[in-house]
């Protein structure tokens, strides 16, 4: 009954709000949100994207090409944990399905050292997300740089490769950040699907989310932390649910046609 209902819920919000949104817009919505967090979230998103649509915040991605194929990106935030990214990576692995993992620095140590190297030896992206997980527009320009610089520079010791894509945690951006960001030479990737796994510890509702809005071209952002066993439990069944529908899953570097790695 609860399945049912989340289910139901969720197509009426998408049959008010319609099912082709923009391409500067990012979708994710469930009813089992309180309602705060949701008002919040939808001005997050309208103050974050509509500078992007406008062309003042340059070389930022929210989404992949709509129009030639069903590919989709997986990615994750939040990594590594030695418990939930190894899991995660079990799933990927048991699919054949590689995906783009946003790593902290900070947490490269001991167990989760191995488990960096074992995402990249196993193909998918292991890529910047800062060293301590703050808001960047909290943060000064010198304090930014400190945080990309030291974040690749640990990835490249563990792997060997030294990435070039960032994503700010929070999503917190404005134009001093986009800025600094770019000027080190860094692109940005946000997404264009949130699964909304950091706000709801609920399977049913996760995977409904995400079957209700995904669309061709979506970057979905999913999280591989200490916290997140439910994505865990999730994450087999999206997959399926997402191939029976013809979706394909590719690395962001392959759905963007950009470099991620010096």
């Amino acid at each position: 009954m609860k399945k049912l209902l989340i289910t139901l819920l969720a197509f009426l919000q998408l049959a008010l709000f319609g099912a082709n949104d923009p391409l500067y817009e990012i979708r994710g919505k469930s009813p089992l949100l309180d309602a705060n967090l949701t008002q919040f979230l939808d001005q997050w998103r309208n103050e974050t994207t509509s500078p992007i649509a406008e062309g003042n915040y340059t070389n930022i991605y929210l989404h992949g090409e709509s129009t030639k194929a069903k590919n989709i990106a997986l990615t994750f935030d939040d990594s590594p944990d030695e418990n939930n990214t190894d899991k995660v990576l079990d799933l990927l692995k048991h699919y054949g399905v590689k995906a783009s993992f946003f790593m902290i620095a900070e947490a490269m140590e001991e167990n989760n050292i191995t488990v960096t190297k074992r995402a990249f030896d196993e193909g998918h992206l292991v890529l910047n997300h800062s060293f301590t997980h703050p808001h960047f527009t909290a943060l000064t320009s010198e304090q930014i740089i400190q945080e990309l610089n030291t974040t690749s520079e640990r990835i490249h010791k563990i792997t060997g490769s030294y990435p070039l894509l960032f994503r700010p945690p929070y999503g917190a951006i404005n134009q001093e950040v986009v800025d600094t960001i770019n000027a080190q030479g860094y692109t940005t990737v946000l997404w264009s699907l949130d699964s909304l796994d950091w706000g709801m510890q609920d399977k049913e509702a996760i995977i409904t989310n995400i079957m209700t809005y995904v669309s061709p071209g979506d970057i979905i952002l999913m999280h591989s932390g200490r916290a997140n066993h439910v994505t865990v439990e999730a994450l087999g069944e999206i997959i399926e649910r997402l191939r029976e529908q013809g979706y394909v899953f590719q690395r962001l570097d392959e759905m963007l046609s950009i470099k991620a790695y010096k």
